[in-house]
């Protein structure tokens, strides 16, 4: 079987502000304010037009995209980022897309579904967990702890957990490469953890418990817009892929925007970041793990 390649990408953040006042009503009026003093300069949508056109180039076989895909879940956000993102999006069998906290802003978002009615044809199911074969080897399982609030905490409720244990149970024969699809990270790198603690999963604990006993997998996330791919200590066997943000603005240089690139051949996984360094494209090797989907529980 030839060597499958992903691109992973997360936290575009396409904005635009609301000019009628009854949208503004509800936590969004927070974020409208959080948009104007800051969040505007600091995702350049300019760019996603060549963010688009690099990841077209790279040919991949599937896209994954994590959430977070509006920054406060207006409809004509949802409908920015579909047409943006349309030539990634041109066959939903090649495409799968799970939503973020921001896109589950306000409880009216939620409850009418905004996500679902533009980007539901990407996902697995209807409803979550769900899972998606890519190949005869590889699937994606998705699971969704966004919820409304004014916390930007999430929790993945008890009745999907378990619901995602059983699915899991049914199909963990179909296949060894076990992609799992989540906004929130469970844990994160020493450095960035105080950055992930006041937004975090609130029960990441059971469900990494859990995720120690599938095996071998993949977890792509995003959230905390940082780039990385590490091992959690408390989660035996996860190699933990956050993309990062590819609009994100760094004049540091020490947090530069992009998405990852995912290349899974036989049971080895290699990883390379995609970013952005101000002026042009350039790529680093993030982790590569040979032979690691080799072991597998059942």
């Amino acid at each position: 079987m030839p060597p499958i390649r992903l691109v992973h990408v997360s936290d575009v953040h396409v904005w635009r502000y609301a000019i009628n006042p009854a949208q503004l009503f509800n936590k969004r009026l927070f974020g409208m304010s959080a948009l104007l003093v800051r969040r505007a300069r600091k995702f350049r949508l300019e760019r996603l037009a060549h963010v688009v056109d690099r990841v077209v180039a790279l040919k991949p076989d599937h896209i994954l995209i994590s959430g977070d895909l509006t920054t406060t879940a207006l409809p004509i956000e949802f409908q920015a980022a579909r047409e943006a993102l349309a030539l990634w999006l041109g066959d939903p069998a090649r495409a799968t897309v799970i939503p973020g906290n921001h896109d589950r802003y306000t409880g009216a978002a939620a409850r009418d579904r905004h996500f679902e009615q533009t980007f539901g044809e990407f996902a697995g199911a209807a409803d979550y967990p769900w899972i998606r074969p890519l190949d005869d080897r590889t699937s994606i399982l998705g699971l969704d702890p966004t919820r409304a609030g004014w916390s930007a905490r999430g929790m993945l409720p008890r009745s999907q957990l378990e619901a995602a244990k059983a699915l899991w149970n049914e199909r963990r024969r179909a296949g060894d490469r076990l992609i799992v699809a989540c906004h929130y990270p469970l844990d994160a790198p020493e450095p960035f953890r105080d950055e992930l603690h006041p937004k975090r999963m609130t029960n990441a604990g059971e469900v990494g418990r859990w995720l120690s006993t599938v095996g071998p997998h993949l977890y792509c996330c995003g959230h905390v817009h940082r780039a990385w791919a590490f091992g959690p200590t408390e989660i035996t066997d996860q190699l933990c892929l956050n993309a990062g943000a590819p609009l994100l603005r760094d004049p540091s240089g020490a947090n530069p925007p992009g998405f990852l690139e995912i290349v899974l051949d036989a049971a080895d996984v290699h990883v390379d970041h995609h970013y952005w360094n101000g002026h042009d494209w350039e790529t680093r090797p993030l982790v590569h793990r040979p032979g690691f989907f080799e072991r597998r529980a059942f």
